[in-house]
């Protein structure tokens, strides 16, 4: 099994769903104009809406498939767009997708990541809780005034991701539809997290016996991570 195919099957099954029953709206975003970038501090007198406070629902998920089928360029909105929100405050689910080739993956995950913490968008503000696989996101009165969107965020973060090397393409699902909407995302991204965790401490501890490690079922089930573990174990013999 690939890195993350079973989590990838996982979403796609997701977005099928979703788009079926009417509630997943889909943007093209390859020739959107780019919201400009720019300070991301907003404090909460100067919100206009948040996503994600960690009194409600939020679940962050990052993934890659090496094996095409990514939908580049594409943005699906799962509920209400930031100009159509009903309330101050909704549930938040964010899903990136980057394709493309990945060959070391430890190297490849933080470049990844980092582009996808490192996006600052004037306006808009954003608080990564990697342990607890959630974000935390306010967008200011001023760019809910100037119209700003979902679409503009998934347009940055893939156009941030398309300029690493390696990524031939990106897509971006945001959940705002409500909280047991976005919770359907955690499967996914507990699978997601068990499986990074495991490589990271493949790659920090340099310790691959198997049979005292707690990540020994996910290494079973993820012929990736076995591979992984291969090439450091041989790596170190060499060493």
């Amino acid at each position: 099994m690939a890195l993350f195919e079973e989590q990838l099957t996982e979403v796609r099954n997701l977005l099928d769903g979703w788009r079926g029953s009417g509630s997943g709206r889909d943007f093209d975003c390859s020739a959107r104009e780019p919201w400009p970038d720019g300070p991301s501090l907003v404090l909460e007198e100067e919100t206009a809406l948040e996503l994600g406070n960690p009194s409600a629902a939020s679940i962050s998920l990052l993934i890659w498939s090496e094996g095409g089928g990514v939908e580049d360029g594409k943005v699906t909105l799962v509920g209400p767009d930031v100009a159509e929100a009903a309330s101050a405050s909704v549930p938040f689910g964010q899903v990136v997708i980057a394709g493309g080739t990945f060959p070391d993956e430890y190297e490849s995950y933080r470049d990844v990541r980092d582009a996808v913490y490192d996006t600052r968008l004037a306006g808009f503000s954003v608080r990564t809780m990697p342990s607890r696989q959630s974000v935390w996101c306010r967008v200011s009165r001023d760019a809910a005034g100037r119209g700003f969107s979902l679409v503009d965020l998934g347009a940055a973060l893939i156009d941030s991701l398309k300029s690493l090397d390696g990524v031939s393409g990106a897509q971006v699902v945001f959940v705002t539809a409500g909280v047991d909407e976005v919770k359907k995302l955690a499967g996914a991204a507990a699978g997601a997290q068990r499986i990074v965790d495991a490589m990271m401490k493949m790659y920090s501890e340099e310790n691959y016996d198997c049979e005292t490690c707690e990540y020994q079922d996910v290494c079973d089930t993820v012929m990736d991570l076995k591979k992984i573990r291969q090439k450091l174990a041989e790596g170190k013999g060499s060493g």
